[in-house]
């Protein structure tokens, strides 16, 4: 069975039109059928139904067609997988949180680009939902973000490390050296946090909408990282990822705050569609994530 005539029959079977289907793969019209012929005769069975110009899958066709998917990726994935990461070119799109941005790209891309030298990276931030939707439309290969546990039907989840959010002040505040320090206390503080609709944000609030309570920050950023340099010139308090503030908490810089009544986990993930074809270049940047 050639995997030329299984590439006809899905190009086929996606148009509903042999003429098309010549068009778009380079062949003549004659050479396309005379492909699917050879195919339907290799099968025992009709793929096609033709009335006229109107072309429509037999019931045999719909059922060889996930088939025939399966087969092709499965081809292309076996001759990917010879070819070596420094020959590997294309492009790559990859849609970031803006915390996962700023912390964990900047070394990322530059193991990336030290082991596919010939792929171009497109990079943009955006938040779930969004990436969501550009997975649907096939406008990014991967999405890498920073949420609650996205597990649907329609993706693949490649990374899922869980990543605490924790409150922070300046070093040297008087909350700072307490215990704990309980919640409707630290409302009444002064803060600088992200945007709504961002995933820890939004969860904070939720957490302190259950208790009667709420935080009204001077500063809404979008910028966590900056953020984190504004607590430091004690320009206030801020809800922040642990892995954004770890450099600081580590010089003593910021103090970390015990809040039991508001503890928060997100998860930092790295997913794409399931009909995706995993390319060499998403593989590459799946693997050195997971490093």
């Amino acid at each position: 069975m050639e995997l030329r005539n299984i590439n006809t029959f899905l190009h086929i079977a996606e148009l509903h039109s042999f003429s098309s289907a010549a068009r778009e793969l380079g062949y003549s019209q004659s050479a396309v059928s005379a492909q699917i012929s050879q195919l339907e005769a290799e099968l025992g069975t009709p793929l096609f139904d033709r009335v006229g110009k109107t072309v429509r899958l037999t019931d045999a066709g719909q059922t060889f067609q996930s088939y025939a998917r399966t087969l092709l990726i499965t081809a292309q994935q076996a001759k990917a997988a010879l070819v070596p990461a420094r020959a590997v070119s294309g492009t790559l799109r990859v849609a970031l949180a803006d915390s996962v941005c700023s912390t964990f790209l900047p070394d990322l891309l530059q193991q990336f680009h030290a082991l596919c030298p010939q792929v171009e990276l497109v990079l943009r931030t955006a938040t779930a939902d969004e990436m969501l939707r550009l997975l649907s439309a096939n406008q990014i290969d991967l999405a890498y973000t920073l949420d609650q546990p996205l597990l649907l039907p329609s993706l693949t989840l490649a990374v899922n490390v869980p990543e605490p959010v924790c409150f922070v002040a300046p070093a040297g505040h008087p909350l700072a050296d307490k215990a704990e320090v309980p919640l409707d206390v630290l409302a009444q503080q002064e803060f600088l946090l992200t945007e709504r609709g961002m995933s820890y944000r939004d969860a904070l609030d939720q957490r302190l909408a259950a208790r009667g309570l709420s935080i009204h920050p001077y500063i809404e950023l979008g910028s966590a990282s900056l953020l984190c340099q504004m607590v430091e010139r004690g320009m206030g308090f801020s809800f922040l990822p642990e892995y954004i503030v770890r450099p600081a908490l580590s010089a003593g810089r910021i103090a970390r705050l015990n809040v039991p009544d508001c503890t928060v986990t997100m998860h930092r993930q790295l997913f794409y569609h399931k009909d995706k074809w995993l390319t060499p270049q998403m593989k590459a940047f799946i693997e050195l994530v997971n490093q």
